[in-house]
């Protein structure tokens, strides 16, 4: 993995970092948004129009956590691995926003859950180390 690369999951890290409860997250262009506004008839449109779903964001999210755990175990770089290690650890915040945000769907929320605890679990061995 490049720098290149780094530098994309650091920064879908400090996005998902940023999620508060009751905010919406979509995928655009590769990268994690976070909706500004996110109720209206506009915002339901923008949704529908570019095919934004809570399971695609969520598909998103897991696919950068996995790949920061795959990272963390496997890059020669300890800088790069101290930095993503960090960025998991930050994310985690997020991660519960969202499950607070879509407690009403079962699925999604034991997606989230299970996530959590992966990642929670993964940092828990990269500390103990």
């Amino acid at each position: 993995m490049n720098d290149y690369d780094v530098d994309h999951l650091l920064t879908s890290l400090k996005v998902i970092s940023m999620i508060k409860e009751g905010q919406k997250v979509c995928v655009r262009n590769g990268h994690l948004t976070l909706e500004t506004q996110s109720t209206g008839v506009v915002t339901s449109v923008k949704r529908c129009i570019h095919g934004d779903s809570r399971t695609t964001t969520v598909h998103y999210i897991k696919s950068v956590l996995h790949n920061s755990i795959t990272v963390s175990k496997t890059h020669r770089n300890q800088t790069s691995v101290d930095k993503i290690t960090a960025g998991m650890t930050e994310a985690l915040a997020g991660i519960s926003s969202l499950i607070v945000t879509y407690a009403d769907d079962a699925t999604v929320s034991a997606m989230l859950q299970v996530l959590h605890d992966r990642v929670s679990t993964e940092l828990k061995t990269a500390y103990d180390d």
